[in-house]
């Protein structure tokens, strides 16, 4: 699990870079130039999307979600075994859901295939990428539970 996490994780520091040089190659081109780079900003639409994903297996698989730190403490001190069980519940559910959704949406994409609207990539490619990276982060989060078990908090 760890040559994925180290994967995801250069994959979405590849895409944060695209992104960062991208952005100012086309403030440059634009603004020095009057030329700008045609599909920039759906290329770093693009890259944000794998950035996030690429993200989500990181965030599963060490438990570092954002959490409500209104509650959290409470149910840390009175009820451990209760915020892990909602802990892991929802972590599951969280990123399963996002993984189904975007495979009823690759379904979709194979019966009725679309393109992006302005450099015309093929979506199919572009959704079917990042649910293999929510269906990733499915798997990441069932390694954090099954490493910190139902009974530790979970920043153990």
């Amino acid at each position: 699990m760890t040559l994925i996490q180290k994967g995801t994780v250069v994959l979405g520091g590849f895409c944060l870079i695209a992104m960062a040089l991208i952005t100012c190659a086309e403030v440059v081109m634009r603004y020095a130039f009057s030329h700008p780079i045609f599909g920039a900003a759906e290329m770093v639409q693009i890259l944000l999307g794998f950035l996030v994903f690429a993200g989500m297996f990181a965030v599963a698989r060490e438990r570092s979600h954002v959490t409500v730190s209104l509650f959290e403490p409470f149910f840390r001190a009175h009820a451990p075994r209760l915020y892990n069980l909602i802990f892991n519940i929802m972590s599951v559910l969280g990123v399963g859901s996002i993984a189904v959704i975007l495979g009823w949406r690759v379904r979709d994409l194979m019966s009725y295939p679309e393109t992006t609207v302005v450099l015309r990539l093929p979506m199919l490619w572009i959704v079917g990428g990042m649910t293999a990276l929510a269906v990733l982060a499915i798997l990441g989060a069932f390694a954090a539970m099954r490493r910190h078990g139902a009974s530790q908090s979970p920043d153990a």
